[in-house]
């Protein structure tokens, strides 16, 4: 995959991994995409200005093997210099749509509560999905998982 360190080092310009974290869990779903050993359905996207041109974000989601027609967004990632021009927006349409097209029921999303994702929890909020719980001390010692979904859009 041609984009690869490019896409990994858009994953390290978040702040919310190191290069090592991004390698290990990013790296992994890029080499299996580009391997075609991850499960069917796996997919990612990117979001360029223009053929071209910068890369602007992208995002990774899959069908959830534990429940009919649900999918889970494990990824949207979105340059900082891009973040609030509409490229989050844009890679969610996307992927609500692909996963409507599938016949996908449920959309689910998760995060951190740590204040490095609250604009992404605000993202989310702002499109339409609803907190819909929260695990304490899930990551780590006083970091929760926080999960949001809603029934992906068509349109």
């Amino acid at each position: 995959m041609q984009d690869r360190d490019l896409l990994l080092r858009l994953a390290t310009s978040t702040g919310l991994f190191t290069t090592e974290d991004a390698e290990w869990l990013l790296g992994k779903v890029l080499d299996g995409l580009h391997g075609n050993i991850l499960p069917s359905g796996h997919q990612a996207f990117i979001c360029r200005s223009a053929p071209g041109q910068a890369l602007l974000g992208w995002s990774y989601f899959a069908p959830d093997q534990h429940a009919a027609n649900v999918w889970n967004l494990w990824w949207i990632g979105v340059s900082p210099s891009a973040q609030g021009a509409g490229a989050g927006a844009h890679l969610l349409r996307h992927a609500e749509r692909t996963i409507a097209s599938l016949g996908g029921r449920l959309l689910v999303i998760e995060t951190s509560d740590l204040e490095i994702t609250g604009r992404a929890r605000r993202f989310y909020a702002k499109e339409g999905y609803s907190e819909c719980g929260r695990i304490p001390d899930f990551y780590s010692e006083g970091e929760a998982k926080v999960i949001f979904a809603r029934r992906p859009r068509a349109d």
